[in-house]
């Protein structure tokens, strides 16, 4: 049967027709040390770290209605296909228990990812998790209300904290976390820098203090968040520095990012997390920075002026002070890869081009981590980082799936091992076994996709956790789109890049 619909489309937002500003880097950061671009020795020693992103639990998933409808959210009562006149009694796919192609998660496919876990390893010996955001379903505004966000916020914590017992998770907002949905006002657009005026306090409020009461961060970062759009800053027990940011503030669904265009930290996100990495700086403390909506990649989801603000960030701390970045949002499996400016790109501390960046100078990267959910035509997965203990590097990515095309036969949800990134990316076998799959390897991979279109159909498919609508990638044009999108760190980067040749 054909499937009604992919929904793996994005329409560019017409945001890009404003110029972004140049960045003048003085005003926002201090000369990076010589020893700002060397990388901590690895220790030898691992641990295991879990990224599950985009729950999206939907509480309103009917059984047995249109799984295959052709105006999303399917598998609700009164879903429809109208391309072949169903109605909710004759349903072309009927919705499984356990979730369709187009439907967020229904209970028990949720619920199932963890209960998956101990097949492929010991949850008990997790370090930690991070979750990349999005709890709520992916409903119209006029289905939601802040009784409901609140429901299935407390649910989802509550159920995560109930899965993974004593080990943490360190959470952090997504788009579809607040009410209405993607939208956060700057603290100062009520004349109130406190953030206790703010209209959205209610909700930060409530995500922190649930954050605080399972015992994930502590009552002063609590305190913070609760006043600083759900942001914060937590040192693991392993010594990690791990900085959550509310990324909303470069989603241009965000209406208040319009106010005050020009500047491009209106809410003051960014300082805060300058800040923190100056302290982990001096004090030769490693960091993850977690958020829900990436920086860069296709440049469908973010703004120019913000985004390309971040990207000096991470070009001035990394690699010694930031380990990793990691995102979520696209519901897919992906890689962004972060480089050094060229010298011709600035001047007087002053980012004139944010697009001269210098492939020969990889950085650090940025994970965007797989769904549960399966929409938008995916599967559900999750991924597992085998990390070094005093650098907190990637060592290696393991990333399990459930296909979801298969659940309309299920008795329960089948959750599959799908791939190991040093063994699948590691194409030539020169990478050492003790190095970290950090953005040098990455860089190479690119190198090799662009004359191994085998190995990036390899990445296409492994994007849409081994979708049934991954579609063909074939072409070396869609291979140089995939390579700019992974060499994209920021909004403008990834507009630039070629727009009509990858499968999308």
């Amino acid at each position: 049967m054909a499937l009604a619909q992919s929904h793996r489309t994005a329409a560019k937002f017409p945001i890009y027709a404003v110029s972004f500003i140049q960045i003048d880097e003085s005003q926002y950061l201090s000369p990076k040390p010589p020893k700002a671009s060397t990388v901590p020795n690895l220790s030898g020693k691992t641990i295991d770290v879990l990224h599950i992103s985009d729950w999206h639990l939907d509480p309103r998933y009917d059984i047995g209605s249109e799984a295959n409808c052709t105006k999303y959210l399917c598998c609700r009562p009164d879903a429809i296909n109208t391309n072949l006149n169903t109605g909710v009694s004759n349903a072309s796919v009927p919705a499984s228990r356990y979730g369709y192609l187009y439907c967020d998660s229904p209970p028990d496919l949720a619920l199932s990812a963890f209960d998956s876990m101990s097949q492929f390893f010991d949850p008990a010996k997790l370090s930690f998790s991070i979750f990349t955001g999005d709890i709520v379903s992916h409903d119209n505004d006029d289905m939601l209300s802040r009784a409901y966000v609140s429901y299935e916020e407390e649910v989802t914590y509550q159920t995560f904290k109930a899965q993974m017992g004593k080990v943490p998770i360190y959470p952090t907002l997504g788009n579809h976390d607040t009410f209405p949905e993607a939208y956060n006002t700057p603290n100062n657009i009520n004349g109130d820098d406190s953030g206790k005026s703010n209209i959205f306090s209610w909700n930060y409020d409530l995500l922190s203090s649930m954050w605080q009461q399972d015992g994930w961060i502590t009552g002063d970062e609590a305190n913070y968040a609760s006043t600083h759009y759900g942001a914060y800053a937590h040192t693991t027990a392993q010594g990690l520095r791990i900085i959550s940011l509310n990324t909303d503030f470069w989603y241009p669904s965000n209406v208040f990012n319009f106010f005050n265009f020009t500047n491009p930290d209106q809410s003051g996100i960014l300082r805060f997390l300058i800040s923190e990495l100056d302290q982990c700086e001096q004090r030769d403390q490693r960091a993850w920075i977690i958020g829900h909506v990436l920086s860069g990649y296709d440049g469908t989801n973010n703004l120019p002026n913000p985004t390309a603000l971040f990207y000096s960030i991470v070009r001035r701390y990394a690699p010694y002070t930031i380990a990793g970045i990691f995102f979520g949002h696209t519901h897919e499996d992906q890689l962004q890869i972060f480089y050094d400016y060229l010298p011709s790109s600035l001047s007087n501390g002053t980012v004139r081009d944010t697009l001269a960046v210098d492939y020969s100078k990889p950085l650090t990267m940025a994970f965007i981590g797989p769904s549960i959910t399966p929409l938008t035509g995916l599967n559900a997965g999750y991924q597992r980082y085998t990390v070094d203990a005093q650098t907190f590097e990637i060592m290696d990515i393991q990333t399990y799936f459930a296909n979801v095309s298969e659940s309309l036969t299920w008795h329960t949800p089948v959750w599959q091992y799908e791939y190991d990134a040093r063994a699948t990316y590691n194409v030539n076998g020169t990478w050492p076994a003790t190095s970290p799959l950090n953005a040098t390897f990455w860089n190479d991979v690119t190198y090799s996709m662009l004359s191994n279109n085998s190995l990036v159909e390899t990445y296409n498919l492994f994007e849409t956790k081994s979708s049934v609508t991954t579609k063909d990638c074939s072409s070396a044009a869609c291979a140089r789109q995939k390579v700019c999108y992974i060499r994209s760190g920021s909004g403008q980067l990834g507009f630039n890049c070629p727009q009509d040749d990858g499968p999308y």
